[in-house]
């Protein structure tokens, strides 16, 4: 969804309940707005949709009869919203947000989040997350979230990936921070057996000569995880 988008949707929000408000005995005295980032960026407040478009102090008279669910309904269409819930209470009236977190990225214009849901993504919410190559389809969303669940989970691969790509004759494709090689990932059976294969070869990195020379110059091109017990190192052609 763009922020144009956004801006008009709680513009209209707004719209509604303020015409759903009627004057009666209850006393609307303040709001009270709780946003649960779950120790993540705060990225609703990034993109400003709940300080510059809900109601001002000098909006909050007696009013009554408020559309509950119409906001809360409203407010759970947005992109950085998983759940909103809307309430009141003690004479305020009370607005709890869980944020929809970004879990990964997804090309140039899309994050996940932990459930393979798409999220619009712009450069005023940028998330330090794996990156996956946009070419991924749909179906793939569920399967590519658990598979960062598994690199986010291991501190040794976390901090070397930095991409992934899939390509379907191949499987995944990760690229690391740490050498300028393929690692050839296939599918996403025997996840962990997979894992211990890439530690074995970045154990043995700087005590081989085979993959690192005398003069420092890489000569391995890529490396295959996909088959069981098994690291398949592919060379640099140096003959041109």
């Amino acid at each position: 969804m763009s922020l144009f988008k956004i801006f008009k949707l709680l513009t209209v929000t707004i719209f509604f309940i303020v015409a759903l408000l009627s004057e009666s005995n209850f006393q609307l005295n303040k709001i009270n707005l709780n946003i649960d980032t779950s120790g993540q960026k705060k990225y609703i407040d990034s993109i400003g949709f709940i300080n510059n478009y809900f109601f001002s102090q000098k909006d909050i008279q007696s009013y009554s009869d408020i559309n509950i669910k119409l906001l809360e309904d409203s407010l759970n269409t947005l992109d950085y919203v998983y759940k909103a819930e809307v309430y009141l209470h003690n004479d305020a009236l009370n607005i709890m947000i869980e944020q929809n977190n970004p879990f990964i990225r997804l090309g140039s214009s899309f994050y996940l989040n932990k459930e393979g849901e798409k999220i619009f993504a712009n450069s005023a919410n940028v998330s330090d997350v794996l990156f996956f190559s946009e070419n991924i389809s749909d179906s793939k969303f569920r399967e590519i979230c658990e598979l960062s669940d598994y690199i986010y989970k291991d501190t040794f691969m976390n901090s070397l990936i930095k991409g992934v790509d899939y390509k379907k004759d191949i499987g995944y494709i990760f690229y690391p921070r740490f050498l300028d090689i393929d690692i050839i990932f296939g599918d996403t059976s025997k996840t962990y057996d997979k894992f211990s294969m890439i530690k074995t070869f970045y154990s043995d990195v700087l005590s081989s000569t085979r993959i690192i020379d005398y003069n420092g110059d890489l000569n391995i091109k890529s490396i295959n995880v996909k088959y069981s017990n098994q690291i398949i190192c592919k060379k640099i052609d140096k003959s041109n």
